[in-house]
This record gives C-alpha cells, structure tokens and sequence, in this order.
C-alpha cells in the first residue's frame, strides 16, 4: 500500500555535465498500485524538471525484519529531446521521505547518424525492478 511520499527530481545532461535544456521526462507508475501514476515535465536551463512528490510504501517496510512488502515503490522514466537519442529508465525505486535525483546523460545524434541506436543499448534496467 502506498500511504507515503517520496520526491524526485530528473536532470538531463549531456557530455556528463552540460544541461539539455527543454528534454520532455515522464514519469510512470510500473506496479499495480501506482499504475495511475504519470508525470510530464520539461528540464529548465540546468537540465533540471520540477520536484514531483510520487507515492510510495511508508517507511515502516524498511524498517521491520521480514516485511510482506518492498520498502520502495517503482517507476520507470522516459527522456526524450530533439537531437539526442531518448533514453528509458526502467525499475527506478522510490522511497519514502527520500528525496532522489536521477541524472540522465543524453547522447546526441549526429549529423551522419543512422535511423537507429549507436552501439549497445542505451536504456537502462535496474536489475530486479524489471516490471
């Protein structure tokens, strides 16, 4: 059950640290009780979106020995903006009263890109979270 609220925020970057400026994120709720769940925000000047407040599992599960339930509730994010190839994140864990920062380095297409990805996937599964 999600009674609790833990807080993320997404930044995209390029080249490690340069900001990618108006990349469209959202975010999606990947179990069954955040299915509902779905943000769409853009990045500002410092590749930063707002601050979202997503449901999540009370803290109590993270505290007790054997519980029933997964201390952290699942979400997956999708980046995408022009000229750089879009990156998914699935499994990204959110816990309560934790606020998280996920930083996304965008690889930009180039000029003599194909239709496709470069070399190797560049979407990411934190393993176990696979939902």
């Amino acid at each position: 059950m999600l009674n609790d609220f833990g807080t993320l925020t997404v930044r995209a970057v390029t080249g490690g640290a340069y900001p990618v400026k108006n990349a469209l994120v959202r975010i999606l709720g990947a179990q069954e009780d955040n299915r509902g769940v779905a943000y769409t925000l853009l990045t500002d000047v410092d590749g930063l979106t707002s601050t979202v407040s997503l449901p999540a599992p009370s803290v109590s599960y993270s505290l007790a020995d054997g519980a029933s339930e997964a201390p952290y509730s699942i979400y997956n994010l999708e980046i995408d903006s022009e000229g750089y190839y879009s990156k998914r994140i699935y499994g990204l864990m959110i816990f309560s009263g934790v606020d998280s920062l996920q930083q996304i380095d965008m690889i930009p297409i180039s000029n003599n890109a194909s239709d496709g990805y470069p070399d190797g996937n560049i979407n990411a599964v934190i393993p176990g979270n696979e939902v």
